[in-house]
């Protein structure tokens, strides 16, 4: 499994701390790419959302597609082809919302189906989208213990971190215990998954 880890003060710590697991497990930003700022903006926050990977696609290795839209409407912004270093995880807040993943592995980009851990991004239970994905899955947004138990127990191959991860603000604050918590969650991670495809993971790595 590997966990990517948004713009923010988490990030940057975790560049400073533990740059032995950047580009290997964990990938902070702009490893990870997930400017929910641009795409909440407005309706059309996907069009400086894509501008801004496109220049940031050197750095970029794993990026969270643009709610809903299909890469037909994306190539209209942007020219594709410059992001092919990169592994987008599609947002699945309807079953429907898998053809777009599909089309995207279809024009050869290595594809994350993302899981929202908040039930009212989505129309579908945990059971249901284990059962209809077959490709690599991603938790969207872990905040809790229990969604960290929840992706782990059920094989996610990939998951996304919020700070409420790491307790009250004051711990977040204090670097030797967030540096003891982001350990005991490596050392989590690290353990081999059974029945993890490696197909997407493979291709997620900061020297390509």
């Amino acid at each position: 499994m590997i966990i990517g880890i948004g713009r923010g003060p988490l990030a940057d710590f975790i560049t400073g701390y533990y740059s032995e697991y950047v580009g290997e497990i964990i990938f902070p930003y702009p490893g990870f790419y997930d400017d929910k700022k641009l795409l909440l903006s407005s309706k059309l926050g996907y069009i400086p959302y894509l501008k801004k990977l496109v220049k940031l696609h050197n750095y970029v290795r794993i990026a969270l597609w643009p709610d809903y839209i299909k890469p037909k409407v994306a190539a209209k912004i942007v020219k594709l082809d410059l992001l092919r270093n990169i592994v987008f995880v599609v947002p699945v807040h309807s079953l429907n919302d898998i053809e777009i993943g599909e089309e995207l592995e279809s024009q050869g980009f290595g594809v994350f189906y993302g899981y929202a851990s908040d039930e009212k991004y989505r129309d579908y239970s945990l059971s249901e989208f284990l059962t209809v994905i077959k490709g690599d899955k991603w938790y969207l947004g872990v905040s809790s213990k229990r969604e960290l138990k929840e992706a782990l127990v059920n094989n996610f191959n990939g998951l996304d971190v919020t700070g409420y991860l790491f307790g009250r603000n004051e711990d977040r604050k204090d670097p030797k215990k967030l540096q003891k918590m982001l350990t005991e969650l490596l050392r989590i991670i690290s353990k081999p998954q059974v029945g993890s495809s490696h197909s997407t993971i493979s291709r997620v790595n900061w020297g390509v």
